[in-house]
């Protein structure tokens, strides 16, 4: 694949299965979405897909369920 990508010229695009395999497969991890605003208050790290990431206890606050 990575053949192809350096043979490219010009206007040439990759092929959809190439294409696929760059992007990381057919199926894309999904996470619930928060404001950067919250996910900060939270204590995690925003990131720019609208994931957050953090402990559990970030991700309790964010949800609102307590164990």
């Amino acid at each position: 694949m990575l053949k192809s990508i350096l043979n490219l010229k010009d206007t040439q695009t990759l092929s959809k299965e190439a294409q696929r395999s760059v992007n990381g497969g057919a199926v894309r991890a999904t996470c619930p979405t928060y404001s950067p605003q919250e996910c900060q208050a939270c204590g995690g790290y925003p990131l720019p897909n609208g994931c957050c990431l953090g402990t559990r206890e970030t991700h309790m606050c964010l949800t609102g369920i307590f164990e």
